[in-house]
This record gives C-alpha cells, structure tokens and sequence, in this order.
C-alpha cells in the first residue's frame, strides 16, 4: 500500500486506505478470484488462521474451553491477527506472567511455557484464569496473603493461616498442592507422607548385625 501512495495510521480504520489502493492497482477488491495474493493482499480467512492448541485444558466441571484462533498461517506469516505483531520472545512473556500475576521467576517461566503451548502466547489474550489454572500443573510454594498494619502491610505465609485459605499464586487450597523434595527432588502431593533418614554430623554408625 505505500508504494501506491497510501498510508494509514496504525490503529486507524483501513477498510477505505484498502479498496483506494485496488482501485490504484485496477483491482476489484470486493471479487477476490479476480486477483492473486502475489499482485494484492486478500482477507485472511478463518482456514487460514490457528493457535499452536485450540482448546485449554478442561477445568473441574469437566467443561473444555476452547479458544480463538488468533495467528496467521499464510506463507508463514505468524503474526497476530489482532494486534498484527509476532509473539513476544520466551523471555518477554515470562516477565509479562511474573509482574502481572506476582508470580515468583521460576514458576512464571513455566507458566509462560504452558500457555504458550496452549496457543496463549501473547499477552492481550491471557486471562488471569489462564495464569492461576497453568499454575497449578507446576508443584512450587504455598503463600497465603494478609493484609495487616496502619498503614496495611502485605505479610506472606508458606502455610494456611484459617480454614478456606488459598496459595496466592494459584488459588488452590493446601491439600491439593504438589511440592518438590529438597532432599530427593521428586514431586510430592501434600498429604502424602514423606520421610528422609539424613545423617547429620556426630551421630554414631552402629556396626551391621547380620540376622542368623
């Protein structure tokens, strides 16, 4: 469109900027058999549009929502059809999911990742829901939020401090967090037990008793 004179301001209607340019090119914009994508840029279809997943994970109800699709496949295009940019970089989206969401680095970069696997991979389309239900797939720290003070201070638990509370970064209760071991790194449902003997220093080695 600019090497035939028209411009439009990004954000602005284009609709009209369009058909001025087919009619510089002598292209009827309203038949699109009439011209080839090589001569004139055609409406991008729906066929030709998707997101790396169409659907996020069901949630309790057993309900699958699925989402729309956002990205332009045509010649390997990518961009985001809404905002006409590419998604951010892993980097990028991960600080947009830590500072949105007040999630700690290393849980907000699986979270990113996630969500982008879901075809969520640009902010203007995540939902805070999106970012807590991602949340809970990955095991990380419970913290519970109080308001307490004059002025109010921000005071964080690493346990439940009532009945009913929830972890502030997925909004899942206790029972149903996964953590992972200092010990032996594996991933640990919270009510499940689990225990370590770890020798510390001084204590006695007893000699091995062979059964008879």
């Amino acid at each position: 469109m600019r090497a035939n004179g028209i411009k439009v301001q990004k954000g602005k209607p284009h609709e009209g900027a369009i058909r001025r340019a087919a009619q510089n090119l002598g292209i009827d914009f309203d038949d699109e058999y009439s011209y080839d994508s090589g001569d004139f840029p055609k409406p991008v279809t729906e066929q030709q549009c998707e997101t790396e997943l169409t659907e996020v994970p069901s949630d309790k109800t057993g309900t699958r929502h699925a989402i729309s699709d956002e990205r332009c496949t045509g010649d390997g295009c990518g961009k985001w059809l809404v905002l006409g940019e590419k998604s951010p970089s892993e980097a990028a989206l991960t600080r947009y999911v830590r500072d949105s969401y007040e999630l700690p680095h290393a849980l907000a970069k699986r979270v990113a990742g996630e969500l982008r696997r879901w075809g969520l991979s640009h902010p203007a389309f995540i939902k805070e829901e999106n970012a807590r239900q991602a949340a809970t797939m990955f095991p990380h720290d419970f913290a519970t939020v109080e308001f307490r003070g004059n002025p109010q201070q921000v005071v964080m638990f690493p346990t439940p401090q009532a009945d009913g509370d929830v972890c502030f970064y997925c909004e899942m209760p206790w029972e149903e967090h996964m953590f992972t071991c200092d010990t032996c790194g594996i991933e640990i449902p919270a009510l499940t037990p689990h225990r370590h003997q770890v020798p510390v220093k001084g204590q006695r080695k007893l000699p091995l008793v062979l059964a008879p």
